[in-house]
């Protein structure tokens, strides 16, 4: 099943961001592969504009076989963990669009 955890960072968080981010993407690399409950999918940080410098926060899709196995994967992230977030959301996500199970999308 696919998961989506989409997370907005604190207002003053820019330097925590900038401090964790080495630890962050080490932490993401180690789920790009089948192996393990969690498997990154797609991600990145969710920008304030055009400017790619300058984000707001962090979107994933990854691939688990439980809500409860994903929310353990966003809790152990050094991002959460150190309190960057002032939102997150972890979500269930039946895609529709784009799926290569499904011949088109009938709306």
């Amino acid at each position: 099943m696919l998961y989506l955890r989409i997370c907005f960072d604190k207002k003053d968080g820019s330097a925590l961001r900038s401090e964790l981010l080495p630890r962050h993407r080490e932490y993401i690399a180690g789920h790009l592969s089948g192996d393990k409950a969690i498997k990154v999918v797609q991600g990145g940080p969710l920008c304030v504009g055009d400017d790619t410098t300058a984000n707001l926060g962090s979107f994933l899709v990854v691939e688990a076989q439980s809500l409860a196995d994903v929310q353990q994967f966003h809790d152990n992230d050094p991002f959460t963990r150190a309190n960057l977030f002032e939102r997150a959301d972890v979500v269930r996500w039946d895609r529709h669009i784009g799926n290569p199970s499904q011949d088109k999308y009938v709306p």
